[in-house]
């Protein structure tokens, strides 16, 4: 007899496990042992329904910048500012409504933050700390998306522009297409476009 488990049988405990480790075996039920044919309401047949083709995405409704209108007098550096945050208010209710985007942010290489929606500081270091993972040597920087909740990623979208790298954080439900990276790529570069003389 054991001294430390005077009350354990081990046959018997090697039976046991031996049992829990067989697999169970179900009996099969089929819809006509239930006791219902085919004129109850609830009835369901064995076959299920075949699932319903996948319905494809439609396509993005393309970016159109807004145009301001020509000032009458020499712009100062307070009204430089105005129109570029109107093309950039109309880009942000683009990305709500083709890919319903949230809280977006807008940042510079260094981490200034240019555009800021909804103050997701915490964010805009792991945005641009991936942006700048993202990018191999000699090649642009590529997008990437982290999951952030139940439901929500955070799409991270580095954008070469004239300006330099701007760094778009935006938080979608799921993650973007390749189709729609390209098209919010295109469209922030033109955002951020200087404007031309006329």
């Amino acid at each position: 007899m054991d001294p430390v488990n005077p009350w354990l049988d081990a046959d018997e405990v090697r039976r046991m496990a031996e049992r829990l480790m067989m697999p169970v075996r179900e009996p099969a039920v089929s819809v006509a042992d239930a006791g219902f044919d085919e004129a109850f309401v609830g009835y369901a047949s064995e076959r299920p329904a075949p699932p319903a083709p996948p319905v494809p995405p439609a396509p993005p409704a393309p970016f159109t910048p807004v145009k301001p209108p020509a000032p009458a007098v020499a712009p100062s550096a307070a009204a430089a500012r105005g129109p570029f945050l109107d093309r950039i208010q109309h880009f942000r209710d683009w990305m709500s409504r083709e890919y319903a985007a949230t809280g977006m942010f807008i940042l510079d290489r260094e981490g200034a933050v240019i555009f800021d929606e909804s103050d997701h500081g915490r964010l805009h270091f792991l945005a641009r700390s991936l942006a700048l993972a993202s990018r191999r040597p000699g090649t642009s920087a590529a997008n990437v998306h982290v999951k952030i909740g139940a439901g929500t990623t955070l799409e991270v979208i580095p954008v070469e522009t004239a300006y330099g790298c701007l760094v778009l954080g935006a938080v979608v439900v799921e993650a973007l297409p390749p189709a729609a990276v390209s098209a919010v790529m295109a469209a922030l570069a033109q955002v951020a476009a200087p404007p031309t003389a006329t």
